[in-house]
């Protein structure tokens, strides 16, 4: 402790993650990392279950920018990794496929229709519609 009574960190380094870290707190950062990497948040739908991340829908930049390669997609893998709480990514992609350990370019249709923006819940049934 210092001299007015707050404790001191032992290093600079951030602290190891914890078992409750929050889904949200990983929805936002990989949302976060998205963001950077200026892909198209309005095509692909991020869910979270426990230390899992799921990407699903359509992975590109935003428009004007130059096409996403299968190096920017495994990189922007690599950084979902790194945050803290993240154990596992699933990545359900409709114009991107892993073969062979890497990923491949897959064609889409020209237009795309936004995914609608909710929270998935693992605990809810699929409704059954008649």
């Amino acid at each position: 402790m210092d001299g007015i009574g707050f404790r001191r960190r032992e290093s600079a380094e951030e602290p190891p993650p914890t078992e409750d870290m929050g889904e949200s707190f990983l929805r936002a950062e990989t949302r976060s990392v998205l963001s950077r990497n200026r892909v198209e948040l309005s095509l692909v739908r991020v869910g979270v279950f426990g230390s899992v991340i799921r990407l699903q829908g359509v992975l590109r930049r935003t428009a004007g920018l130059p096409e996403m390669t299968h190096e920017a997609l495994e990189s922007l893998e690599r950084e979902i990794r790194r945050i803290p709480g993240v154990q596992r990514i699933e990545m359900h992609l409709s114009n991107w496929r892993r073969q062979d350990s890497e990923w491949k370019p897959v064609s889409t249709p020209v237009l795309e229709t936004p995914v609608r923006q909710f929270e998935l819940d693992p605990q809810v049934a699929p409704s059954r519609a008649a």
